[in-house]
């Protein structure tokens, strides 16, 4: 078992010219962005990357970042416990001059040279995988709010019919004239 580092850095440059990895564990606590939208602080982000040289040179890291998280359903406000992967697939430069030719292609990230905490390179991925929708269907949902079909009867005791008074108070003008 892998102890988690929260200040796990890499070359990546280095790596790729080895055709290097790096598989390991980085606390939630130490991914800022990321640590508050997951509802745990206290769980670790399991990170397995793989550094390489494309064919134009460039240096691609691809791979993955798994972390379980308690997430706030939109539909019931409801806390669920979800698993986030991310797959990553990313290419490093370190000049911002070939990001436009690249872009519409690649996923690309621009870094300084040295190197670079395994959190930065993972972290945009993991918060873009946060699903937007926590339970899995609107049907499943277990605390949504209940919707009622029309044509459907409902009892005049349990139905509450907020403009009632204004009828009252149509026929008073109609008396009045």
């Amino acid at each position: 078992m892998t102890v988690p580092d929260g200040t796990a850095s890499i070359d990546p440059q280095d790596a790729a010219a080895r055709s290097g990895s790096w598989v390991g564990l980085v606390p939630v606590s130490a991914f800022k962005r990321l640590a508050p939208l997951i509802g745990q602080t206290d769980t670790d982000v399991e990170v397995d990357l793989t550094f390489e040289l494309d064919g134009n040179g460039l240096v691609r890291v691809s791979g993955g970042a798994r972390v379980e998280a308690i997430l706030e359903c939109q539909r019931c406000l409801e806390a669920v416990s979800q698993k986030i992967v991310a797959d990553i697939d990313i290419r490093l430069i370190t000049s911002e001059e070939t990001v436009e030719e690249l872009m519409p292609a690649l996923d690309v990230m621009v870094i300084d040279a040295g190197p670079l905490p395994i959190v930065t390179i993972v972290e945009d991925d993991l918060i873009m995988s946060i699903p937007a929708r926590v339970c899995p269907t609107e049907v499943d949902c277990p605390n949504a709010p209940q919707a009622i079909m029309v044509g459907t009867k409902v009892d005049g005791d349990e139905a509450t019919r907020p403009f009632a008074g204004l009828r009252a108070l149509k026929n008073l003008n109609r008396e009045e004239c």
